[in-house]
């Protein structure tokens, strides 16, 4: 049995998007590409690191490979696939560049066989659809370990909730063996935006940044990464502010914080401060509830006999909780 995995940050509905893919290899037919999942080379994929930045309008993806040859030298052609999923897919790429052993490699646009298609792979009709491939001839020196890099830029693409992200990784199992060590590392800029459902995988490593590692993982050709973001203020609608604000109505958990960075933890807080008119002595959150919170219902106005005495048990207990998870941040 295949030893996979399939990771996803969940916020809402998987949207119909692009993405791009782990390195595969191909050989040519027809003036077209044809992958190969056959794994008669020496080659292996012995480590790769996969670092994604979550930009306010953008989203960036760097991929360090380590192949290591087993065997005699080797020139094949290696692509970085490009995906589609479903019908109308969304999230432009651009600003694609690719270097091997630290020289910037010069790679080629081509379009993959149309008979690749999901059923060819056994692939359900959502699944990812083969389609072109910044494709690149690369030599692998006999005994030794070959280093390549891409690195592109993405639109997001869009559900219902926020922003979603994606990385198909199950390509990388065209190689020999196993996926040695898969390392993701997902930072998020998005001051608005946030991430959660962390799993016992994913480690924190700083305060905006996220990181999860793998070991020997044989993936299914399609197997992706899915991220997703909402508002840190789960202000979705359809029905207005606050209406899906649990910190006014339940007792938080500190696992609810995970996604959060610390700023956006200060907000959080002090979010149940404005739903009672409270007036900011700062600036900035004084700017940020003035702006949001005139489409609340009720919008966002002062209150000037505010008193922590307006404030429901449940609202002290989650300010609390997030004023702890702020402190004990500070002292990591």
């Amino acid at each position: 049995m295949k030893k996979s995995l399939f990771l996803i940050f969940i916020f809402g509905v998987v949207l119909n998007s692009n993405f791009f893919a782990n390195d595969t290899y191909f050989f040519t037919s027809g003036g077209n590409l044809q992958p190969t999942t056959e794994k008669d080379i020496s080659i292996r994929m012995k480590e790769e690191v996969i670092n994604i930045v979550c930009e306010k309008n953008y989203y960036k993806v760097t991929v360090d490979f380590d192949f290591e040859n087993t065997g005699n030298e080797t020139t094949l052609s290696v692509g970085f696939p490009f995906f589609e999923v479903g019908v109308g897919g969304h999230g432009k790429i651009f600003d694609f560049e690719c270097w091997t052993n630290g020289i910037k490699t010069e790679y080629k646009d081509m379009l993959i066989d149309r008979e690749f298609s999901n059923t060819n792979y056994g692939g359900k009709f959502d699944e990812p659809e083969l389609i072109n491939a910044y494709v690149r001839e690369i030599t692998f020196p006999k005994k030794s370990i070959t280093k390549t890099r891409i690195t592109y830029k993405s639109e997001y693409g869009r559900d219902t909730g926020g922003y979603i992200i994606k990385y198909l990784y199950g390509t990388g199992s065209s190689w020999k063996d196993t996926i040695g060590k898969i390392t993701v590392i997902v930072e998020n800029n998005r001051p608005y935006d946030y991430i959660f459902g962390k799993s016992e995988t994913w480690k924190r490593i700083a305060d905006n940044k996220w990181q999860a590692i793998f070991y020997d993982v044989e993936p299914e050709y399609k197997e992706c990464f899915t991220f997703h973001t909402d508002n840190i203020l789960h202000d979705t609608g359809p029905k207005s502010f606050p209406a899906y604000f649990p910190y006014i109505k339940q007792k938080a958990q500190t696992s609810w914080f995970e996604g959060y960075t610390s700023a956006q933890l200060r907000i959080l807080r002090n979010t149940i401060y404005a739903l009672h008119g409270y007036n900011f002595k700062s600036e900035d959150l004084k700017k940020f509830f003035t702006e949001w919170g005139q489409y609340w219902n009720p919008e966002y106005k002062v209150n000037p006999n505010f008193s922590e005495d307006d404030l429901s048990e449940i609202e002290k207990y989650n300010i609390n909780l997030i004023l702890a998870e702020e402190k004990r941040r500070k002292k990591e």
